[in-house]
């Protein structure tokens, strides 16, 4: 049976997360940067649901999990200070 609710937060997730290195990062990146959005998504609301904490709308793991994916792949996968393009992870460690 498909989760309506589930699908969607995970496409938001995934928006979210390539909205912080969005301009400067190349076509492929932002697939992968929104693809580990939407997982790290499915895991935070997990465990939101097992530690029982109200939230619906799953507002918290789709804003917060994945942003700071989003914010973390700035420094994995930007072009002028990314750890992927040889730049020793100078903005990951920022």
């Amino acid at each position: 049976m498909y989760d309506v609710n589930l699908m969607a937060n995970g496409i938001l997730a995934g928006l979210v997360s390539v909205t912080a290195p969005c301009a400067n990062i190349e076509p492929y990146a932002a697939f992968i940067i929104g693809l580990i959005g939407s997982i790290v998504y499915f895991f935070i609301s997990k465990l939101v649901k097992i530690i029982k904490i109200d939230d619906p709308l799953d507002a918290f793991a789709v804003h917060y999990g994945a942003g700071m994916w989003g914010i973390l792949s700035v420094g994995a996968f930007d072009l002028d200070y990314g750890f992927y393009y040889g730049h020793g992870g100078k903005q990951l460690g920022t």
